[in-house]
């Protein structure tokens, strides 16, 4: 962006004093011979009984993945990291919003440790390399700090330049570490290079391909469509990428800056990649609450590229049973009865829900029959192998009767956090539409229907977050400019409901982790 507004209420405090809140660690190897399930999977149907004479033909399941602390000797670290920014210094960063992003990096670099490698690209109309991928020891950590103090505004939004070349930075990296991520920072729309949102969601799709090929030809052609600026830094001669080069995934995080920055297509970009997420940075107090949250994160990774199976068993199948619907933006329908679910990393100690719905079986049984099959594989962090939960199946009786069993309660808070997250989608179009009447409308259904709910409990954390939720959102609907700009809160609301991808700076998130919130506090008296 060409403009130079300067907003006052940007205030974090500097982090360049010698003494450190957040100490820098290094990670050792876990120790041989203490291989455990890093990820615990558990399935639970929504009734164990419904009588075959009943109304109901269909209910729903819930798939929970658990993941395992880490152990002591991990020193609250699972893995070194590459990290490469990617920073907007456009006009509008000027002034206090470039003063805080400097003391963030600063901050960021605290807990590195010698093993870590940190990297820096700024991109106005240029894009330029300011501190090449290098490891963190302790006079590369001085000199990245110096020269993040020297970092000016210049130029217009080229954000598709910035991140191709924070990307290439990345994915050149010899010997890579297997904790990879990529933060962005920005605080506008893009207004040089790819400026539509669906050209660079593809293009960030591409860079995480399998094949190395693939990513090379799409690193190239996403320098070369950023403009001639960008495309300088590469030299077509000088690629090759290896199979090395890109068998560690990349997690994209996306900080977006003030309410005028482009949510939509950061949230996007986010979730393209596995593991990513986005941050609404409204005011200075999020700051600390979002790279606290994500620095946290990425330190703490247990799995990578997970991958949720979900399967029908063929003696069901013949049954009448097949699966409806699997509640996650990242299923897909293999045609066969199949989803997968694409869930990338998992933290230490986080928790995760899938809601599957699937029609019943139409043979009675008066005891549990498979219905649905699920499995999950990843990669273990520790160990660097490949590892197996599951398969593990969902069973549901099927009595000669009307009787339906008494419902299992944490299932239907789970549904019910889904539709609620899906309802508030629907609700945000019709506001963002000039509907918000029609919107009002949806949400006090919606608050009816949380109350009617069989597992309704007002003193549940899930239902007291879902009328919270609606309650903000009901808010933001009362204010006359809601239309165009989807709202802190209202995105908040969304996402914290959806639990994955995504968290909601300024809260405490549903999700978080000891270790996140742990960096938060450190971040916070940095």
């Amino acid at each position: 962006m060409t403009t130079s507004n300067i907003t006052d209420d940007w205030t974090i405090p500097s982090t360049l004093e010698t003494t450190s809140v957040v100490e820098p660690m290094d990670v050792d190897p876990p120790t041989a011979g203490s291989a455990f399930d890093v990820l615990k999977l558990s399935v639970n149907p929504k009734y164990d009984s419904i009588g075959i004479k009943s109304a109901t033909t269909w209910t729903s399941a819930c798939v929970s993945i658990e993941t395992s602390d880490m152990p002591e000797e991990m020193n609250d670290r699972t893995s070194a990291l590459d990290v490469v920014v990617a920073l907007d210094i456009s006009g509008s960063m000027s002034g206090q919003k470039l003063k805080d992003c400097k003391s963030t990096l600063e901050a960021m670099l605290r807990p590195l440790g010698s093993k870590d490698r940190f990297g820096l690209i700024v991109f106005g109309s240029r894009v330029r390399v300011i501190i090449p991928a290098t490891l963190m020891n302790k006079q590369n950590k001085e000199s990245a700090l110096k020269q993040i103090k020297e970092i000016n505004t210049e130029g217009m939004t080229n954000l598709s330049g910035g991140l191709t070349v924070a990307w290439k930075e990345l994915l050149f990296i010899g010997n890579p570490n297997s904790v990879r991520s990529l933060f962005l920072l920005t605080d506008g729309l893009a207004n040089e290079g790819i400026q539509e949102t669906n050209t660079l969601v593809q293009m960030v799709k591409r860079l995480t391909a399998d094949s190395a090929e693939d990513v090379e030809t799409a690193l190239l052609e996403g320098l070369r469509m950023s403009s001639n600026r960008a495309a300088q830094l590469v030299d077509s001669a000088t690629l090759g990428l290896t199979p090395e080069n890109v068998q560690a995934p990349v997690s994209l995080f996306c900080f977006g800056y003030g309410p005028d920055h482009n949510s939509d297509m950061l949230q996007a970009l986010a979730e393209a990649t596995a593991g990513g997420g986005y941050y609404f940075v409204e005011n200075d107090s999020d700051v600390y609450t979002a790279f606290g949250d994500a620095m946290g994160g990425i330190m703490s990774v247990m799995a990578q590229s997970a991958v949720l199976k979900i399967s029908v068993p063929p003696e069901a199948a013949a049954n009448g049973v097949k699966i409806r619907d699997v509640h996650h933006d990242k299923k897909i329908n293999r045609g066969d009865g199949t989803f997968t679910v694409n869930l990338g990393d998992f933290y230490a100690e986080e928790n995760r829900d899938v809601i599957v719905d699937f029609d019943l079986s139409n043979v009675a049984s008066d005891v549990p029959v498979p219905h649905c099959v699920a499995s999950l594989s990843y990669m273990d962090v520790l160990s660097k192998k490949p590892a197996q939960a599951g398969p593990l199946n969902c069973n549901v009786a099927r009595p000669d009767s009307n009787e339906i069993s008494t419902i299992n309660k944490y299932v239907e808070s789970q549904w019910m956090r889904v539709w609620v997250a899906q309802e508030l989608e629907e609700a945000d179009k019709e506001a963002r539409s000039n509907q918000r009447a029609q919107a009002k409308i949806r949400l006090e259904k919606m608050a009816a229907a949380i109350k009617a709910s069989e597992a309704y409990d007002k003193d549940d954390e899930t239902f007291s977050k879902l009328e919270l939720n609606l309650r903000h959102a009901m808010q933001d609907y009362e204010e006359a400019t809601y239309s165009g700009h989807r709202s802190k809160n209202m995105y908040g609301s969304m996402k914290t409901q959806r639990a994955y991808a995504s968290r909601e700076a300024g809260a405490e998130a549903c999700y978080q982790t000891k270790y996140k919130a742990r960096m938060c506090k450190a971040f916070k008296k940095s």
